[in-house]
């Protein structure tokens, strides 16, 4: 049984204009206090105390509130406060900030001008996460259009912008649509770049991850092997290239698919030695990661192998800030559906219930969306005979939830 492991595409850097702190001229005491405060959170960031962050952003805030509408520092604010919601997934948050961000901006330069496409990329990209995709792609086009109209069309920018108008695509289904937009980031930045840079890099991963949804591996083996020739001899930090690593993964991804298990098993451990330099050994990155290199194990029959990668797996999800981190509820459904193909059901059941406590976090423990997570669940308890009382519990839960819709 050949299993998927997540396939990781690295887009476009996510909220790219937030944390833009530079100072600024302070001529009395409130912007002196917003710049204080605005580095003080900085710091913070950095460190990653979120928490303290986050009040120093809000006082920086209202700092900024007195300096009036037309001042810089007003909108950075706003900006650096949503990424903060943003980092937490807390979007309920973050979205007003970055529309009042967009606002900002447009009355000060216009709803054309260049000066806006940071603040369209950070909606664009919050529309991405809470899965309101057309409004999403609604956004993005928007973006392209003036990008293309003041930056010209064979630009930079403008290729980041058709990169995430493909994954879009992709999320919709529209595979042709998807190729065509990268294949056309992947030109642009060819010629804008040269033959080798890591954007091109970036670009020959993601078309090759779009092949590798459709198992057309044929194609997506010369991408990727350009891929990773060409991040292996660019990259100034071997060690903790999360460009390199997500390359790594899909490359055993596609020996995986081979059967090729001897070859794709120190690919993913290298792209786990990464990720784990590179964020941090409680990063939901890693946490992803550890269950791709778990399914490989699983795949080979090697249980003792697979079965502490994914108890750290699940620790690091039910300790994570952010419960909907790209890819990492995925990768634990993707173990769960393994271990049950090979009927150990025994080991599925606590990525079952992971999955469930991430999914109420994202969803709310009232949400209609939670019956088919709640009732894999019970299924993995009815198949080895488990606790009978929490089984019943499960289904009738999901009889309720069922019922509201």
């Amino acid at each position: 049984m050949i299993t998927r492991i997540s396939h990781l595409r690295r887009a476009f850097p996510l909220v790219v204009s937030l944390m833009v702190l530079g100072a600024a001229p302070a001529f009395c005491d409130d912007a002196e206090e917003w710049q204080e405060s605005t580095d003080e959170a900085l710091s913070a960031y950095s460190a990653g105390d979120f928490p303290r962050a986050e009040r120093l952003l809000q006082n920086a805030l209202k700092d900024a509130e007195k300096l009036g509408e037309q001042d810089d520092r007003l909108y950075k604010s706003v900006e650096n406060l949503a990424l903060i919601y943003f980092k937490r997934a807390d979007y309920e948050k973050a979205e007003p900030l970055l529309l009042r961000a967009l606002s900002l901006k447009e009355a000060k330069y216009g709803n054309d001008a260049i000066e806006i496409a940071d603040a369209l990329q950070n909606i664009a990209l919050l529309y991405m996460a809470e899965d309101k995709i057309i409004e999403s792609k609604q956004v993005f086009e928007r973006l392209l259009s003036i990008r293309e109209r003041v930056q010209g069309p064979e630009n930079k920018d403008v290729a980041n912008a058709l990169n995430n108008i493909a994954e879009i695509y992709d999320m919709l289904g529209d595979f042709k649509k998807a190729e065509s937009m990268f294949k056309k980031s992947l030109a642009i930045r060819e010629k804008v770049f040269g033959g080798e840079h890591q954007d091109v890099a970036n670009s020959l991963n993601n078309l090759a991850g779009l092949y590798m949804d459709r198992e057309q591996f044929f194609k997506a083996e010369p991408l990727l092997e350009r891929a990773l020739a060409m991040q292996e001899k660019l990259s100034t930090n071997k060690d903790t290239d999360t460009g390199l690593s997500a390359i790594l993964n899909n490359m055993a991804e596609l020996y995986n698919s081979k059967g090729a298990f001897d070859k794709a098993e120190p690919l993913m451990k290298r792209a786990l030695e990464i990720d784990e330099k590179a964020y941090g050994k409680s990063h939901p990155t890693v946490a992803k990661t550890l269950s791709n290199l778990a399914a490989l194990y699983i795949d080979e029959g090697k249980f003792d192998d697979a079965a502490p990668l994914v108890e750290r797996a699940l620790d690091i999800a039910s300790k994570s800030e952010d419960p909907d981190h790209p890819g990492m509820i995925e990768s634990l459904m993707e173990v769960a559906e393994i271990f049950g193909q090979q009927n150990r059901f025994d080991l599925a059941i606590p990525v079952r219930e992971q999955i469930l406590k991430l999914e109420e976090r994202n969803l709310g423990k009232e949400s209609p969306e939670l019956v088919v997570y709640i009732e894999d669940y019970a299924d993995a308890i009815k198949r080895t005979g488990g606790d009978q009382d929490k089984y019943q519990e499960l289904k009738e839960r999901a009889r309720a939830l069922r019922s509201a819709k």
